[in-house]
């Protein structure tokens, strides 16, 4: 059984990127809180930015890249919401001074594998869709003739 609104998100390759991106961010809030407050040991630091940031990242990554291909807006937001993080927020300068690296690597690593791994002629067909929708070219054509509904009254 499938969700109504988990099928749009899936099907919109915009849906999906926002999606994606809302659940990197609370993932490594999460991560972060976890080793500054909840358990501030030094395993809990190396499993989790060693381990299992890097393959959730990964995960997440890949497979929003192997459905709707690459775009150039979803890693540059990536990038700069990490780096807009590390200047601002002092836990997360403090806790993993190498986590722009490592997320920068993690993305462009599993962007890479999910576009070597993506359908080209589903992302190619979607973008096509997506392109003859903006331009109004989906809809079939009716001849503004027969529509006229003056025309029709006097018929």
């Amino acid at each position: 059984m499938s969700v109504k609104g988990f099928d749009k998100i899936r099907k919109s390759a915009e849906l999906s990127e926002l999606f994606v991106f809302a659940a990197w961010l609370l993932f490594g809030i999460l991560l972060i809180v976890l080793v500054d407050k909840v358990l501030p040991a030094p395993i809990t630091l190396m499993l989790s930015f060693g381990f299992v940031y890097p393959a959730g990242c990964l995960i997440m990554f890949f497979r929003l890249c192997k459905t709707h291909g690459v775009v150039w807006h979803f890693p540059a937001a990536v990038i700069a919401a990490t780096v807009l993080q590390y200047v601002f927020w002092d836990t997360y300068r403090v806790i993993v001074p190498n986590l722009i690296v490592m997320t920068i690597l993690c993305l462009l690593f599993g962007c890479g594998l999910g576009s070597c791994f993506a359908d080209k002629e589903a992302v190619r067909a979607y973008r096509e869709q997506k392109r003859l929708k903006k331009l109004g070219e989906d809809q079939p054509y009716t001849p503004i003739i027969e529509n006229d509904p003056i025309k029709k009254g006097k018929k």
